[in-house]
């Protein structure tokens, strides 16, 4: 405990920048930051392994990296970044790694045409409530994420614009017994200006997933789900605004379980409280597959936020998050909630401690339930 505390007080004299000079400037256009981020973390359940099982630790984490902008004052505009993250456990040394991501966005406005592209590839080793099952004890489930995509909006007249794209999410798992998952998505949608400032829309988004690995007997591999919705987007009032869509989802797949249609919803919402104060709303209702089998399930999603600036130097935020995942034999309530403060240095660093509690509870017992706490600090530098 004592090394605990001296490792804590040692990062605590240290910490990231909202707004910092750029490490190179690249043209006119073009900046280039170098960035870098040293935490260190008490997890006291790292697998989220059942009651009596918990695998606890000390992690010390650095990931330096690098962020190209670029396109400051042109139609186009974008970034490209890098990063590789160095993990050391107190403990179980065995689980150290090192995980690189990389990733990159373009966007393009003419104010008839809007076009953003996006491209990314992580590796990741950290699990989450739906691989709970899925997970060798005394092993991280590593995986490596892999996302781009590509949407547009075309204006039509004074009052119509269209809307629609791709997109292609994979992620691969090294362990053979966990169930990968490739999913493309078009969504389709047609936007109404009501007012200067509010949209309304109606739409449509067809997601094809294709499933390998270790799958149960009469899940399938194979799925098809459209989600029919109407919605809206805008300033909705001087202090709310966002995008919400309710509508109905559909899924069918090569399986022997069929899946009954359900409401589906998905929103983004921010309420200026203050001007220093700010709160944010996300919503989410649609269908999933679990690492573990591929059984296929409903999952309602909502998303609490609150962030406040209480001086020129101090910012305070929390979350809470609510996951239900509803199997055909199960359902799982997944519970998260945040603290965190973080306080500005300078320009060029930031230090940050935060606190979080998961939990899990499974009409099955125990062996899909489990409670994990984790308090961190950390130093995060953009130059």
């Amino acid at each position: 405990m004592k090394k605990i505390v001296q490792h804590l007080v040692i990062l605590g004299t240290l910490g990231s920048a909202a707004v910092a000079a750029p490490f190179l400037a690249i043209g006119d256009n073009a900046e280039l930051f170098a960035t870098a981020t040293s935490s260190v973390a008490h997890n006291d359940n790292l697998l989220l392994s059942e009651d009596g099982a918990e695998l606890t630790d000390t992690v010390f984490v650095v990931t330096p990296g690098f962020d190209l902008k670029y396109g400051k004052d042109s139609a186009v505009k974008g970034d490209v970044f890098a990063n590789s993250t160095l993990s050391s456990y107190a403990d179980n040394v065995k689980l150290n790694n090192q995980l690189f991501a990389t990733g990159a966005t373009a966007s393009y406005d003419n104010e008839q045409v809007k076009l953003n592209a996006n491209l990314s590839f992580a590796e990741l080793d950290q699990p989450t409530a739906e691989q709970v099952g899925a997970i060798t004890q005394g092993t991280l489930l590593e995986h490596h994420d892999t996302a781009a995509g590509i949407n547009g909006e075309l204006r039509y007249s004074e009052k119509i614009s269209f809307g629609s794209g791709v997109s292609y999410t994979s992620t691969d798992y090294k362990s053979s017994t966990a169930v990968e998952q490739k999913t493309y998505s078009v969504p389709v949608n047609v936007y109404y200006e009501l007012t200067p400032k509010v949209d309304v829309s109606t739409g449509l988004t067809y997601t094809h997933s294709e499933l390998a690995g270790t799958i149960a007997a009469g899940n399938g591999d194979l799925f098809d789900a459209y989600y029919y919705n109407i919605g809206s987007r805008g300033s909705f009032t001087p202090k709310l605004s966002g995008t919400f869509s309710v509508g109905y989802n559909t899924r069918n797949g090569n399986g022997t379980t069929d899946e009954d249609g359900s409401v589906g919803s998905k929103a983004s919402l921010a309420y200026a409280y203050s001007e220093k104060t700010q709160l944010t709303l996300g919503v989410n209702r649609d269908f999933a597959n679990s690492t573990s089998g591929g059984t296929g399930f409903e999952t309602t999603d909502l998303s609490l936020g609150a962030s406040s600036a209480i001086t020129v130097d101090w910012r305070l935020s929390a979350g809470l998050t609510y996951r239900k995942m509803e199997f055909s034999n199960d359902t799982r309530n997944y519970l998260e909630a945040s603290l965190g403060a973080t306080y500005t240095i300078n320009e060029y660093l930031n230090a940050g401690l935060s606190y979080v509690n998961r939990s899990q509870t499974s009409d099955q017992g125990a062996a899909s339930e489990f409670v994990n706490n984790v308090v961190s600090l950390s130093l995060t530098a953009r130059y």
